[in-house]
């Protein structure tokens, strides 16, 4: 049994090591755009009209799956690569 997920089983909840390694990809994703964007996370979280304490969560757990398009719309990245890290940063644009 891999390391937590012994503890998985002992106490039917997935461990923190297991929850951090696969919630990685969008929250950490999320704060390296704000960055560059020069957006600072509270601006960002009372521009969402959320508190900055989940926006925080949300650096740390992953964007929930409901949020994804709406924050990568306001962001103009592509969703699939906020969530996923697959496929390109922004959005193909069409060329005239």
């Amino acid at each position: 049994m891999v390391y937590g997920q012994e503890k998985e089983a002992r106490t039917g909840r997935r461990s923190t090591t297991l929850r951090a390694a696969s919630a990685e990809c969008s929250g950490v994703r999320l704060r390296v755009v704000l960055s560059e964007c020069k957006i600072a996370p509270m601006d960002f979280a009372l521009f969402l009209k959320i508190s900055p304490q989940r926006l925080t969560n949300w650096f740390s757990r992953g964007i929930p799956h409901s949020q994804l398009d709406r924050i990568a719309g306001l962001l103009s990245v592509n969703a699939q690569w906020l969530e996923t890290g697959a496929g390109e940063k922004f959005p193909a644009t069409s060329e005239e």
